[in-house]
């Protein structure tokens, strides 16, 4: 009579060893999908507002070389007074689908769905995590106006309060945009799941979603990464931030923040003065 041989199995050491190797390799794995996911929001984002600036460079074809109006260009008053869709919408298709960060997808950190009148899908806060620069209403495709912004931590210490700045001033505090910000992907917190205007101005924030940064669609079609020295999103507010605020321009001697309430004429950014 043949005894059957027992099946060999593993021991409780063999076993905590290949537990222990798993926990390795997935600790060594993780941080790289993490990685490699915020590259692809990152890109997807950049694509994204990339699209919006093609947008605008095509109206601005159709219309004597010059961008629309920040006031309807998202949004725009029918002869009723009702809200209906801006300039974009005749230039983007699947509109719903590029006017989202993939990492936030419009959500409004306050809660509520008051922001998505302009969507189908009804199931969002905002119309839009970009915004269109304040100021910019008009600008022309070949306009060569340089943009100054203020990003120094020292602003704490004063100045921040200032409006307007000498030319020596300016060399020692501010910093030249390589080219004319046209969009800029608003911080949800301030001011954009407050404010559904599709305007970036004043007080309102950059996010900082993307490794402490948020993305610029510039005037001729490019897209980048910008990250202030200050830009603490949801728990510091516009006095330590880098806000619209920060941004300037030559204007007759000085210069000049290019927000203004109430807003500037329409394509005044092309000779500012």
């Amino acid at each position: 009579m043949l005894i059957p041989r027992p099946r060999p199995g593993f021991t409780l050491i063999e076993l905590l060893v290949v537990v222990a190797i798993i926990a390795l390799l997935i600790s060594i794995l993780l941080p790289s999908l993490g990685s490699a996911r915020e590259t692809a929001w990152t890109t997807i984002c950049s694509s994204n507002m990339r699209q919006m600036g093609v947008a605008g460079t095509m109206y601005a074809l159709d219309n004597d070389d010059k961008y629309w109006h920040t006031v309807d260009w998202a949004r725009r008053r029918d002869h009723s007074n009702r809200l209906i869709p801006g300039h974009l919408y005749n230039y983007v298709d699947n509109l719903d689908e590029i006017s989202a960060c993939p990492k936030n997808k419009r959500q409004n950190p306050y809660g509520g769905d008051d922001g998505a009148t302009l969507f189908d899908d009804g199931t969002v806060g905002l119309d839009f995590d970009y915004c269109m620069v304040e100021g910019m209403q008009g600008v022309s495709l070949g306009a060569q106006t340089t943009i100054m912004y203020l990003d120094r931590k020292e602003k704490w210490f004063g100045a921040r309060s200032f409006i307007a700045y000498t030319r020596e001033q300016g060399r020692e505090w501010l910093t030249a945009f390589r080219t004319i910000p046209v969009f800029m992907e608003e911080s949800s917190y301030w001011y954009n799941g407050i404010y559904f205007d599709g305007r970036w101005g004043n007080l309102d924030q950059l996010t900082n979603r993307h490794d402490k940064g948020g993305m610029i669609t510039y005037i001729d079609g490019s897209v980048e990464r910008f990250v202030p020295q200050i830009n603490n999103d949801e728990p510091e507010q516009s006095t330590k931030d880098w806000v619209a605020n920060d941004l300037y321009t030559w204007i007759n001697q000085r210069y000049k923040r290019i927000y203004r309430y109430p807003s500037r004429p329409f394509g005044w950014i092309n000779a500012p003065r």
